[in-house]
């Protein structure tokens, strides 16, 4: 190449960077208004309520159910400790 290619094609570049740039900001403007609206969360109250004796919880809860945090008796078994390895 010569000399007076490389200065062309330099030219070129440059012309179409500064045109690419002035049509990227006419294409992307940014919006003058930033104003947003948040939603904000209620705070958390720290009691909870008592849903054995309100009537809003009875009608979602089931009476008869199992409460898992309750220890069940499965079998007729003394067993404390059933993966010690000993024998009954």
């Amino acid at each position: 190449m010569k000399r007076k290619d490389i200065i062309t094609l330099a030219m070129i570049a440059g012309v179409t960077a500064v045109l690419s740039f002035i049509l990227t900001s006419l294409i992307f403007r940014i919006p003058v208004n930033h104003s947003l609206t948040v939603h904000t969360a209620n705070s958390i109250s720290a009691t909870f309520p008592d849903i054995k004796n309100d009537s809003n919880y009875n009608t979602i809860f089931n009476k008869g159910a199992l409460d898992p945090a309750q220890p069940l008796q499965l079998g007729n078994t003394q067993n404390q400790t059933p993966f010690n390895g000993s024998p009954q």
